[in-house]
């Protein structure tokens, strides 16, 4: 599928009572639609970015084996401890300094365990693959924490990027952590649409205060945009093309 998307006028907002709540016993998550706010028939989601889950998983938590099939999922931990098993043999623990990318393509199947005694608080991110059935992968990659202090962190990017995870559609994932009064710009890209998210803390931005779990769209057209932690937050921004052609075939992302 291909879009020629819409120009962002301006700033828009993706605000938490936009999002789908759920909450089962030890398994509670936002579903964030990050092209809700855009009005588009049978379609949420922002070009290839399809899906957001911000999850919490209580200690003790077990999510059963189960297949995924043509989407992208970059599995995001900020506070506790996991253990992933997957149908390629890998028996992985993931948490803030390690980050898994499942690239499912044609099928791959996945179990997932909170282990120790903390609370699981992550990112779930659904990317819509440039194309349906392609050949299933499995990354792991070890984080630097300090990388991310007052600065961008590239986490995930394009095939062929400089980033230490792919996923097969344009985009690219950062992450940073910004003390109070610290300002940082969002990082560009010429083409390339931002959709930044306040995991944790409060930001002003475009003279507007963001509060967590609040998104911002912000067009290609203002490539020097910045934001001010009034508290000390946790940030990501993705940089998506929203004119790159993409699948509607994923079980979430699509």
């Amino acid at each position: 599928m291909t879009i020629h998307a819409t120009p962002i006028p301006g700033t828009g907002i993706v605000s938490p009572e936009t999002h789908l709540v759920r909450a089962h016993g030890p398994f509670q998550l936002r579903r964030i639609r990050p092209g809700i706010s855009f009005g588009q028939a049978g379609d949420t989601g922002f070009g290839g970015l399809g899906v957001i889950d911000h999850a919490k998983l209580q200690p003790g938590l077990v999510v059963g084996m189960h297949e995924h099939r043509n989407d992208e999922i970059i599995s995001y931990m900020r506070a506790g401890r996991m253990k992933h098993t997957d149908s390629a043999g890998r028996s992985e623990i993931l948490s803030s300094d390690r980050l898994m990318v499942m690239n499912a393509g044609r099928g791959f199947s996945h179990e997932e365990e909170v282990v120790g005694a903390d609370q699981i608080e992550m990112l779930q991110i659904f990317v819509r693959p440039e194309a349906s059935d392609l050949t299933p992968d499995v990354q792991f990659v070890d984080l630097d924490e300090s990388a991310r202090d007052g600065r961008w962190r590239l986490l995930t990017g394009p095939v062929g990027s400089t980033a230490p995870t792919v996923v097969r559609q344009a985009i690219y994932l950062h992450d940073t952590h910004l003390a109070a009064g610290g300002t940082i710009e969002l990082p560009s890209l010429e083409g390339f649409d931002r959709w930044f998210y306040v995991f944790r803390g409060e930001v002003t931005a475009a003279s507007q205060k963001v509060g967590a779990q609040t998104a911002l769209i912000v067009s290609p057209d203002d490539p020097h945009f910045n934001v001010t932690a009034s508290v000390d937050s946790e940030l990501v921004v993705f940089l998506v093309d929203r004119n790159a052609k993409f699948s509607r075939e994923g079980t979430i992302s699509g």
